[in-house]
């Protein structure tokens, strides 16, 4: 079996895992926003619902997009490598391919969701290309420093108590629910990109802006983890590395699995900030581990290969997934917004996913690239083909 083929599938495969639990946690976004709506709904739900949404919380939310900012601090790595082979400066292409990840991410923000990560994966590129040239074990440092940070944040949030929602918040969610469920796409555009819970446009921008900012720096330490893995091989010749696999399994797993379940076993403390900052993290990376021993268990079963063509096409099947749950949650679809529960959400979720994980592989039998990651590689190459110019000439 070629080591180098069974790696790639196997990183595009866990890429198409960690869609399915992207989904389900945005899944509590597209029906509810970003900022609470779910905790002045609870009051609705059923047992059912509350149920659901705590294994959500533990099982899933904070869990799956760390595991694809790891994936994206793995891929930097593996694109440099790849351009190098070739004579190309992996600054020039990586600079173009973060340019234009910012672009669409903030097309994504500003027309379709307002839970756009893209924007900020771009950004954040560019401040990991000060760290290609890094020794894997100086990337270990940093993820160490940036994890220790996320601790010390972690605890002193514990003795710092929860100020609650303001009454112009809730009435921001009260607003936001009139206008999801019954405006018209102009009107959803509008209160999306000129409301917040801070106040009207255009100063409580900023402050949303620096918030979002601040969140997504969370991922930080996992870009510098899944760079030291493609520097350190932790992937290659994964069938030689069972037993690595196993150990992280066995001792993340557990950890992170208890620390995301704090605040449901202690709620006399403020755990939550803890949960999410640690314990998300932490059940990411035994993921992973748990992902890549079962690959190398299975091998390249068919349905292991779904999740690798749907991993294949990430970028375009993670928007994909926001224009059809936008679509039927929001006023100029089926307005479906904050009136379907936890439990119906979750199913409609794992209903899209199962779609793609189904259609992925006929699309990629036909086409070498999805639809997004065509237009990213040929912006990236400068080549109408997506293939950098210097492969020509190999």
């Amino acid at each position: 079996m070629n080591t180098s083929g069974t790696r790639l599938q196997l990183i595009d495969a866990m890429r198409g895992f960690s869609l399915l639990g992207i989904i389900m946690a945005n899944m509590l976004i597209f029906q509810y926003g970003s900022w609470g709506l779910i905790d002045i709904q609870s009051a609705s739900f059923t047992r059912l619902d509350h149920i659901v949404n705590g294994l959500l919380e533990v099982l899933v939310v904070g869990s799956f997009m760390p595991i694809f900012a790891l994936l994206f601090g793995f891929g930097i790595v593996k694109m440099k490598d790849s351009l190098e082979r070739k004579q190309l400066s992996p600054y020039t292409h990586l600079s173009r391919r973060f340019l234009l990840l910012m672009l669409i991410g903030m097309v994504h923000a500003f027309f379709i969701w307002e839970g756009d990560i893209l924007t900020y994966y771009g950004l954040f590129g560019f401040g990991l290309l000060l760290y290609l040239r890094c020794r894997p074990n100086t990337l270990l440092v940093w993820t160490y420093i940036g994890f220790g940070i996320l601790l010390l944040i972690g605890l002193v949030s514990v003795i710092i108590p929860d100020p609650g929602s303001s009454m112009a918040e809730e009435q921001y969610l009260q607003h936001m629910l009139t206008v999801y469920t019954q405006g018209s796409y102009l009107d959803i555009l509008l209160h999306r990109n000129t409301e917040t819970p801070f106040g009207s446009f255009p100063f409580s921008f900023v402050l949303m802006f620096l918030l979002l900012a601040m969140t997504s720096l969370l991922y930080i330490p996992m870009f510098w983890l899944g760079m030291y893995m493609a520097k350190t091989g932790v992937f290659e010749q994964a069938n030689a590395k069972r037993s690595l696999y196993a150990r992280g399994t066995l001792i993340l797993l557990p950890l992170g699995l208890i620390l995301k379940a704090l605040p449901l076993f202690m709620p006399v403390l403020e755990w939550e900030t803890l949960a999410v900052l640690v314990g998300g993290p932490m059940l990411a990376i035994g993921y992973v581990f748990a992902f890549a021993w079962l690959y190398v268990n299975v091998g390249e079963r068919r349905w292991m290969n779904h999740f690798a063509a749907v991993g294949k096409l990430s970028l375009s099947n993670y928007l994909l997934q926001s224009l059809i749950s936008t679509t039927l949650f929001y006023g100029y679809g089926f307005g479906w917004f904050g009136q379907f529960g936890v439990a119906a959400g979750t199913c409609v979720a794992l209903a899209i996913y199962m779609l793609q994980w189904l259609l992925s592989p006929l699309y990629v039998r036909r086409y070498s690239y999805g639809p997004v990651e065509k237009l990213l590689r040929m912006w990236t190459n400068l080549s109408r083909s997506g293939q950098p110019k210097a492969a020509f000439f190999e």
